[in-house]
């Protein structure tokens, strides 16, 4: 029988816990997602922005008892934790760094039963809107248990997992990309990502502006080129002068194609392959999922 590949992604992924009595209508009031709905072990995909409607941090919300547990790529940890905690005031939440009192694994296929059977995970959150691909919690003393489980196999190495996500058009920030893009222009609003019926949170008048009176006018798509380009880096057609893009990811398992996310101008994406200002073609494919 094959075994089931877990991919390892505590050197990738934080865990921030939310609790005491006002945890739920705290982050309410800062995030897109609608936090009041989630059901017990329940999980939302959502952004934390800025008062300019910019995404800080892309992450999952899970509900655990009476605690919320969103996990968030671990370079944004410490901003995230510093931003929420100038919003306190005199709320009633205890903001935690618990990444040490968990496991996290990314699997990409249906488990076999034997383990479903003997490990019971805390939660299972798909993603992308893809069933088989799921990041699972565990409690961090289930961690020799699993590594001794003949039927799984860990995967320390992350490459496998990026490619995985990019594929699945499923954004996740950095440093260098904090503050840059609205949460439509990582395609939030198609991956369940905002909730246009909640009360008001930190930049919700710029994000349902652009859903209601505007359109947008950038989108994220997976991109391959032979070139190596940066988070954060702009990309450049040739013989255009202003940007049609920016870079989300970047990775490699060969050094000689590159592959990962981009936000690109919507009216560039059709038109692929493009031709850039240092002579380099990249290939765009939109999401599985329907863009405008």
């Amino acid at each position: 029988m094959n075994k089931a590949t877990f991919y390892d992604l505590s050197s990738s992924t934080s865990i921030i816990t939310f609790s005491e009595a006002d945890a739920a209508t705290f982050l309410q009031g800062q995030v897109t997602c609608d936090v009041l709905a989630l059901s017990q072990a329940g999980s939302s995909l959502g952004a934390l922005c800025n008062p300019k409607g910019r995404v800080i941090s892309t992450f999952q919300l899970c509900k655990v008892d009476n605690s919320y547990l969103m996990l968030l790529p671990k370079n944004l940890c410490d901003t995230v934790i510093k931003h929420l905690t100038k919003f306190k005031f005199r709320s009633k939440v205890n903001i935690q760094d618990s990444s040490d009192q968990y496991i996290i694994f990314g699997c990409a296929a249906d488990l076999p039963g034997e383990v479903e059977q003997t490990f019971a995970s805390i939660v299972d959150i798909s993603i992308a809107q893809t069933p088989s691909l799921t990041i699972s919690i565990y409690p961090a003393k289930s961690l020799q248990l699993i590594q001794l489980n003949t039927h799984i196999n860990i995967e320390e190495k992350i490459e496998s997992w990026q490619q995985i996500l990019t594929n699945a058009c499923y954004p996740e920030l950095c440093n260098a990309t904090s503050e840059l893009f609205i949460p439509q222009m990582l395609n939030l609003d198609y991956l369940n990502g905002i909730s246009f019926k909640k009360g008001c949170y930190t930049g919700q008048e710029i994000v349902a502006r652009m859903h209601y009176k505007g359109s947008v006018k950038r989108r994220l798509v997976c991109y391959k080129t032979t070139q190596q380009y940066q988070p954060g880096n702009d990309i450049h057609q040739l013989n255009v002068d202003s940007s049609i893009g920016t870079i989300l990811s970047s990775h490699t398992n060969d050094n000689t194609n590159f592959y990962g996310l981009a936000v690109v101008k919507v009216d560039t994406i059709t038109k692929s392959p493009l031709i850039l200002n240092d002579n380099n073609k990249i290939f765009i494919q939109p999401a599985e999922y329907v863009l405008d």
